[in-house]
């Protein structure tokens, strides 16, 4: 059976519509990378426009059947996420196209294309000793916004938030990698739960938990208290995880 290839464009970004169809073939070959890891990020000038384009990982063959039959991509997903970020009032880059490939029936590569945005993310300013007081005091307010309104960012990390200071002072944040995110009204344990992975610096958390807590009306102490217990759990799992992987590649070498 022949690969299979499905297209969906924006109407806003239809005049991209050569390059969009092309990419299974170009991508490999040209642009600028901007990531490269279990996914590819490259940006490409397209007729003056800089487009960034993500290719995400082959799934395996489990991966591959549910998001055939199952689930939506996570091309499908980044796509419509993005609208749906911006109609609750966020900012994320715009979508403009995604592309799924099928090879014996099952999905093989996916592609997602946006505009660019080449704002720094929060990491540059938060992640040191003196962190921002400002910036982080309006983090925690956004996220409390974000969670108010429903948006639980999959991958909640200070590297999937951009942020541009405006001339007045304020901070404006934008969402990426936004694949994963899920949208509901939110209960307590799922803001929790949620806040975890946005860093594990302790008093950079605390600090961001406790500006949270105030804007949603919660209580301080507590709330910084679940979400750091919420974080050692994390730790102690990946450290659980990462010594498995380290015996099982130990035990594959010996062979």
């Amino acid at each position: 059976m022949r690969k299979a290839m499905d297209c969906v464009i924006s109407d806003d970004f239809l005049r991209f519509k050569a390059f969009v169809e092309a990419l299974p073939e170009t991508f490999s070959r040209s642009g600028e990378t901007l990531y490269q890891g279990r996914n590819v990020v490259k940006s490409f000038n397209v007729e003056g426009t800089t487009l960034v384009v993500k290719r995400f990982k082959r799934p395996n063959i489990v991966q591959a059947i549910a998001y055939t039959f199952f689930k939506k991509s996570k091309a499908e997903r980044a796509y419509l996420f993005a609208r749906m970020i911006r109609e609750r009032g966020f900012l994320t880059p715009t979508e403009v196209a995604y592309i799924e490939i099928k090879h014996h029936g099952l999905l093989s590569d996916s592609y997602f294309v946006s505009t660019s945005c080449t704002l720094p993310p929060l990491s540059d300013v938060l992640r040191r000793a003196d962190f921002n007081r400002d910036c982080a005091t309006q983090l925690g307010q956004f996220i409390a916004a974000l969670h108010e309104k429903g948006v639980l960012h999959g991958d909640l990390n200070l590297t999937n938030i951009l942020y541009q200071l405006t001339d007045e002072g304020t901070y404006r944040f934008w969402l990426i990698d936004t694949n994963r995110s899920v949208f509901k009204q939110p209960t307590h344990e799922d803001c929790i739960e949620n806040l975890k992975r946005l860093t594990h610096d302790r008093p950079l958390m605390n600090y961001v938990m406790r500006r949270y807590a105030d804007a949603r009306g919660w209580n301080a102490d507590e709330t910084s208290a679940e979400v750091l217990k919420k974080v050692e759990e994390y730790e102690r799992k990946r450290h659980r995880i990462g010594l498995i992987k380290k015996l099982f590649k130990g035990k594959k070498g010996k062979k």
